[in-house]
Parts: C-alpha cells; structure tokens; sequence
C-alpha cells in the first residue's frame, strides 16, 4: 500500500522560485515569519486550511496541489510488480 508524503523542500522551492518572502506568507496565515519557518521546516504541522492560504499566496490553483505530494512504495510492493523506484516516479 501506498504511504502518502508532503514535500517540504517542494514548498520551499516554489516559495522561493515565485520571490515570495516568508514574512508575507506568514502575515497571509496570520502568524510571525518565524512561526510559518517552522512549519516550512517541518517542525510544526500545516492544516489543511493553512494550506489552502499558502496555495493562495503562491499564485498556485488548488488543482495542482499534488505537486506537493509523494508517493512512497514499500520495497515489498514494488518487488511485487517488478517495478523500481524510478519507473514509479514516472507514472
């Protein structure tokens, strides 16, 4: 069975490529820059409302919010169907 992720370093990156400084996403939730580092960092949770402002704040339509998700397939599983890790990236 698939274990689903959310990938910080993505949402650091697109934070980042679109100039947008952690101080505005922050002033966007409401909290200091410093708060919303943390949740960056992954020291604190991102609730899903939290997300939807950061989406917003980005300029990202909520459709490609999968950007931010992976998919990780246990070993076992991927030995089941003869699949690498690679290809599984790809579909």
């Amino acid at each position: 069975m698939e274990q689903q992720g959310f990938n910080l370093q993505r949402l650091k990156y697109e934070r980042l490529s679109r100039n947008v400084s952690a101080e505005k996403i922050g002033e966007s939730l409401g909290i200091s820059a410093n708060a919303y580092y943390r949740k960056e960092s992954g020291e604190r949770n991102i609730t899903v409302e939290e997300f939807g402002v950061i989406l917003k704040t980005l300029n990202i339509p909520e459709r490609n919010a999968g950007i931010f998700f992976t998919f990780n397939v246990p070993d076992w599983e991927q030995a089941q169907w003869g699949l690498t890790a690679n290809q599984l990236a790809w579909m």
